[in-house]
């Protein structure tokens, strides 16, 4: 964008210039940014950095010690790509050199049960909460759950997540789920991964807001999506930010969820431009 005194404001899909390239950098760096918000005493989950021919040895030792379940993912990237739930040391050591074939370094941390939220922080306010939940079928009690699966998301047939999560139920592919009967087919909740996100009505919880406030601070970004598991208590446990979040497939899931995701839009496009436009 270019006003009428030359001056330019840059973005590419999510990526505005409200954030500093170096924090961006860090927020993509899933270690480095939650070493940053432990420091700031923010909570985490426990976790151990993997890599090298020792991993698989390193991650069974570390979730023997914290006890299963356990999730393992990239260390970079975003959308919950190769983001795997895991049960036992088998499961894990399989996990670990499959996905240590696509990415240099894993994260391995203990499995934090509560609720999934994506809080959407812009200039030290919350612009939105949405609780995130995994991907789920309903049986007929007709189908198949292969039917099923093709049916909603073909592609999860060739997705080991999808099949380790079917196995932890004593669930397979041609069994046929009871009228009503809700079956899990993955583990983690980002939209991405085919999860559903539902907008929190009503004032954002004290506890949720501060700490993604902080958290978006602690890394010096100004706009940000800060990923976070709530337990039970209420207490919010950070699992990573990301400093360009995107809203098309919260906003893919109806016309009421794309006009609230064009608010949020414009609301950003307010700060990207404010002084700009001065």
């Amino acid at each position: 964008m270019e006003n009428p005194a030359g001056q330019r404001r840059f973005f590419r899909g999510t990526h505005f210039d409200l954030n500093p390239l170096g924090a961006s950098e860090i927020a993509d760096d899933k270690a480095a940014s939650l070493k940053l918000f432990q420091s700031d005493g923010l909570i985490i989950p426990e976790g151990v950095v993997l890599s090298g021919k020792n991993a698989s040895n390193s991650a069974i030792q570390f979730s023997e010690r914290v006890g299963f379940p356990v999730f393992l993912k990239p260390n970079t990237g975003q959308e919950g790509q190769d983001v795997e739930r895991l049960e036992t040391p088998e499961q894990l050591k399989t996990a670990c050199t499959r996905l240590l074939q696509r990415h240099r370094l894993l994260l391995l941390q203990k499995a934090i049960p509560g609720e999934d939220f994506r809080v959407l922080v812009l200039k030290d306010e919350v612009l939105g909460v949405i609780k995130r939940s995994a991907p789920i079928g309903t049986g007929d009690g007709v189908n198949s759950l292969k039917t099923m699966i093709e049916q909603l998301d073909a592609g999860l047939l060739a997705d080991p997540r999808c099949a380790a999560c079917l196995a932890s139920q004593n669930l397979s592919l041609d069994c046929v789920p009871e009228k009503g009967q809700v079956i899990a087919l993955l583990s983690n909740a980002n939209l991405s991964s085919g999860g559903k996100g539902h907008l929190l009505d009503g004032p954002t919880p004290l506890t949720i807001k501060d700490a993604a406030i902080r958290a978006a601070n602690s890394l010096g970004l100004r706009y940000a999506g800060v990923d976070m598991i709530v337990k039970a208590d209420g207490q919010p446990i950070l699992l990573e930010i990301n400093a360009a979040p995107g809203l098309a497939r919260f906003a893919a899931q109806g016309p009421s969820d794309r006009a609230v995701a064009a608010q949020f839009y414009e609301r950003v496009f307010d700060a990207f431009t404010v002084s700009f436009r001065q």
